[in-house]
């Protein structure tokens, strides 16, 4: 049964007003003054923020400041969003998940939903930007996915958590295996989403679902995810460095911190990061065959229509 709801949230520096169906999305009052607060903050760094050392209170008024930094934090909430006709609040907040996507930068309902850090700066976690400043075409993808999987609330709750994760992983501070580790969850994510949409007859192994999955959007397939048939079966090289990390604590064949990749033509991260971008605008709707085929080895960001 449905029922009006609404959430503010944030952090998101600039207006936006969005009125699609029975959604509304509404700027806040004072958006300048929880604006200048974020960026005046003393835990900025560039265009991150961190949550600062921990404080412990204890129940006799008393306060230590450990060395140690927290890790949940808050920020301002700059916005509301209204659905007249929700089902539940899963509902209204895979909304804002979708959302946070597309203007790459983390937004959330919760009272303190940041964790280690986030960007106070929107297309930071992504790699396109949006053509027009319109976002409403999002919140229309976001409501098609919603309508077409409702009997599924599962395929919802992956799409959030692979946004999530994605945030994460760019996380400033992360060793290049943790980056690793959170990049590939996301990837496994898309394809247990498409796994339940297309149902592929054969049993995909690690080495073949991200070639499969790029397969199924005129993708192309990165170097470093196509199928070899090796001394020990088929593999990439991506699986090779998942099961080695994964199952060994081994990352490029060294415990786990130990080596990095550095140099060469391939940025391992810069790379999964910007396919990852690509398969989960493709499953979200979106059908821009220029974005989705252009190249992942690159930091510029490319033109993207949702619509």
């Amino acid at each position: 049964m449905s029922s009006p709801q609404e959430f503010e949230f944030g952090y998101y520096p600039y207006e936006i007003e969005i009125t699609e169906g029975p959604i509304t999305i509404s700027t806040l009052p004072d958006l300048e003054l929880a604006r200048d607060d974020v960026e005046n903050d003393p835990n900025v760094r560039g265009d991150w923020i961190y949550p600062g050392n921990n404080v412990t209170r204890f129940l006799g008024g008393g306060i230590r400041n450990d060395p140690y930094s927290a890790r949940i934090f808050c920020l301002p909430k700059t916005h509301l969003i209204k659905h007249t006709s929700a089902l539940d609040e899963e509902h209204v907040k895979f909304y804002i998940w979708v959302l946070s996507f597309f203007v790459g930068m983390r937004l959330t309902t919760e009272e303190a939903g940041f964790l280690d850090t986030t960007t106070i700066k929107p297309r930071k976690l992504t790699d396109f930007v949006i053509s027009g400043s319109d976002l409403a075409p999002a919140i229309k993808l976001a409501d098609a996915f919603w309508v077409t999987h409702n009997t599924n609330r599962r395929q919802a709750k992956r799409i959030c958590a692979a946004i999530h994760a994605l945030f994460m992983a760019q996380n400033p501070q992360h060793l290049q295996f943790e980056s690793f580790i959170y990049y590939y969850t996301v990837l496994d994510a898309c394809f247990a989403i498409l796994r339940d949409i297309h149902n592929p007859v054969q049993h995909l192994s690690h080495a073949g679902r991200i070639e499969w999955m790029c397969q199924q959007f005129g993708i192309s397939v990165p170097q470093w995810a196509s199928v070899f048939s090796g001394s020990s079966g088929s593999a990439s090289q991506v699986s090779v460095l998942r099961n080695d990390t994964l199952h060994e604590a081994l990352y490029l064949n060294e415990p786990l911190g130990f080596k990095v990749q550095v140099g060469g033509t391939q940025n391992l991260s810069l790379e999964m990061c910007a396919l990852t971008c690509r398969i989960l605008a493709a499953i979200l709707g979106v059908t821009d065959s220029r974005y989705l085929s252009s190249a992942v080895n690159t930091r510029q960001n490319c033109g993207l229509k949702l619509i």
